[in-house]
């Protein structure tokens, strides 16, 4: 009978050692974990992942991140980010990563009883498509970087010359009554604001596109409806190549989108337009807020093609992927990219 007593407290004595075992008290797998985010904002050299910590256990966190490597099961052996613990969500920016090369990333979560790994997830990042070429001084002296893509040299900055090509100066017009009257060339700034100049560029209307003096510097021209086109289609056609036009972050876009990645470098910004589409026949005075529309949002640029009346523009926003192209009236004010002969 003493045995058998024996046996039985030694049965439960094992039970209840084996059941603490289980607890994961000194196993970081049973009491801590974490889930890897999804990456996005991918571009050639950077991404955005993080994790999602989905339970804390016992000790305290003392470091969250996001390792990767273009090997599976990324550690933090392999390039990591080192984020300020945590006890919830994070983000994590990867960098630096190399252009069209596949990772694997995983987020981890470290305590005093060890490190853990979240789910693993791969992308593979932007491949190139432009190379960076010689630039422009325009007539004021200023200098515009610029990309080859699909062979073509186009400027990376929207105009901000107040010369023709040959010296001659082209009128600032600020007056909305003088504007619409106007069948030669003009500028002005966004809300005939200065700071704009330095950022977006100056706003053109046609007259200045296609005036004989020549507005591009020497050696570049406005292009023409067909070579937006030739870009556009390279870039995979109008549905998708605005996502690849635009520049990416919040420093000249109002909001972070997921509809930019700049993957042709051709690093569109949004300086918006002036007297598009406001109706000067009611003889009423404009406000300015109706006269010019969109800075932030959306990027409108000339063609040198004129089509009757109207002329054939691009835009791209910042809620789409694709490219728009459009008849506009003359008078509009707008952004100029400039292409080399």
């Amino acid at each position: 009978m003493k045995k058998i007593l024996l046996v039985v407290i030694l049965s439960i004595f094992t039970i209840s050692c084996s059941e603490s075992d289980k607890s994961g008290i000194n196993n970081p797998t049973e009491d801590l974990k974490i889930q890897t985010l999804n990456v996005s904002n991918v571009t050639f050299t950077s991404a955005v992942s993080g994790g999602v910590i989905a339970s804390f256990g016992d000790s305290q966190i003392t470091a969250t991140g996001v390792c990767w490597s273009t090997a599976q099961n990324p550690t933090v052996s392999d390039l990591h980010t080192t984020d300020s613990a945590a006890t919830g969500i994070f983000s994590s920016v990867l960098t630096p990563l190399s252009a069209n090369t596949t990772y694997y990333v995983r987020a981890y979560a470290t305590n005093s009883d060890g490190t853990v790994y979240g789910n693993q997830i791969t992308f593979t990042t932007l491949n190139i498509v432009f190379t960076v070429g010689t630039g422009v001084t325009d007539g004021d002296g200023e200098f515009y970087p610029s990309v080859i893509i699909n062979g073509k040299q186009w400027m990376k900055k929207n105009l901000n010359v107040s010369k023709y090509k040959n010296g001659d100066v082209i009128p600032q017009v600020t007056d909305a009554a003088t504007w619409d009257s106007l069948t030669t060339g003009a500028w002005c700034y966004y809300e005939n604001d200065t700071a704009n100049g330095p950022v977006y560029g100056k706003l053109y209307n046609w007259y200045a596109i296609n005036d004989p003096r020549g507005l591009a510097p020497t050696g570049w021209h406005i292009p023409t409806d067909a070579e937006w086109t030739l870009l556009t289609d390279f870039l995979g056609g109008e549905s998708v190549a605005g996502k690849k036009m635009k520049e990416t972050g919040t420093t000249n876009w109002a909001t972070s989108t997921s509809y930019s990645s700049n993957q042709s470098g051709f690093t569109a910004i949004p300086g918006g337009h002036g007297y598009f589409n406001y109706n000067f026949v009611t003889g009423s005075t404009p406000a300015l807020t109706d006269l010019f529309k969109y800075k932030g949002n959306v990027a409108y640029w000339w063609s040198s093609t004129a089509n009757q009346d109207l002329v054939w523009t691009r835009d791209v926003t910042f809620q789409s992927d694709g490219v728009v192209r459009s008849g506009v009236i003359k008078k509009s004010a707008l952004s100029v990219r400039c292409v080399k002969n």
